[in-house]
């Protein structure tokens, strides 16, 4: 399939159990509010606002100015996050678009209207949000999963906007689901990237089912491929993507923490290392053929060796008890 710079994310709520404690490191996050500057707007005849912040122009249907203002100071909360995970310097300065609708008729009109041939996969997602190139479309889901598609397709939107090469689509997925979970304090966006019980949740579904992604095939995977799939595929490749973005930052106290921040500023400079070189440039074909050298080179370790490691990691963190 023809991929260009683009995510999908699909919001699957789902039970689980927990098991033994671990402390959570401190949630982090902006010290104040960010200023927001509101204008009229309108789509199709709908009357909306525009809100702008220093990095983001969000347009908006909802009729819930609280709400876009949580959103507004939760995706400049994020994108603090995300420089925090990739500390580099911006290729325009111009402000990110991001488009909210007040429900997903109005969302599915946008994207029949601006998506072109790729409307029709789009549109198989249920619940959630997409992005395409540096913009992002959502609608409100009326519960905390708003901010968790914000803070994820807000992940997307960055890399598209300021990577000249890109990640392995997985990969990018799973450090999206990084930034999901958010919890407020005194109106302020607050982050803890260890923590998210929705992605855990699926990892214990996912092993409970006998239904994990062995690593070979997970890495060959992107969000495009799945989205036609049984919901508990789609959980389970999202959680896995998670769990292997995790394992890239705390497996045995950051043992490839400084590999993964290799790797991101190769991506960045469209210098990374991949033998078929279509990672070395975002949108085009694709060829996940590139992955595997990928992963072993900035690794230091061949493939099953990183998945024996992996499944390691799965089993450690499937036993942690987290903060929702």
């Amino acid at each position: 399939m023809r991929i260009g710079r683009w995510g999908l994310l699909m919001v699957l709520l789902v039970a689980g159990g927990c098991a033994t404690s671990r402390p959570a490191k401190d949630w982090i996050g902006p010290a104040a509010p960010t200023v927001v500057e509101v204008s009229p707007w309108s789509f199709d005849g709908l009357r909306g606002r525009q809100y702008r912040t220093e990095h983001y122009l969000l347009f908006s249907t909802l009729d819930n100015p609280d709400r876009m203002g949580q959103i507004a100071q939760a995706m400049e909360g994020a994108y603090q996050q995300y420089l925090l995970l990739a500390p580099i310097v911006a290729r325009k300065n111009d402000p990110m678009r991001c488009y909210w609708f007040a429900d997903r008729d109005q969302w599915a009109a946008f994207t029949r209207e601006h998506a072109g041939d790729e409307s029709a996969i789009y549109l198989q997602i249920l619940r959630g949000g997409y992005s395409m190139r540096d913009e992002y479309v959502a609608y409100d889901l009326g519960d905390s999963q708003t901010y968790a598609v914000a803070a994820h397709e807000g992940w997307h939107q960055f890399l598209a906007r300021n990577f000249r090469g890109r990640l392995p689509p997985f990969l990018e997925e799973g450090l999206a689901c990084l930034f999901e979970n958010i919890r407020w304090n005194d109106d302020l966006p607050r982050w803890n990237r260890q923590t998210n019980l929705t992605r855990l949740r699926g990892l214990r579904n996912a092993m409970a089912r006998g239904q994990l992604w062995p690593l070979e095939e997970l890495i060959r995977t992107h969000a495009g491929l799945v989205v036609d799939q049984p919901s508990a595929r789609i959980e389970a490749f999202y959680a896995q993507s998670w769990a292997f973005a995790r394992f890239m930052c705390d497996y045995q106290d950051g043992r490839y923490r400084r590999r993964l921040q290799r790797l991101l500023m190769d991506v960045a400079t469209g210098t990374v290392f991949d033998p078929t070189g279509t990672h070395h440039q975002a949108g085009g074909e694709w060829d996940s053929a590139g992955v595997k050298p990928m992963l072993e080179y900035y690794l230091g370790q061949r493939l099953p060796m990183i998945e024996e490691e992996f499944q390691q990691f799965i089993r450690q963190i499937a036993l942690e008890v987290t903060e929702s």
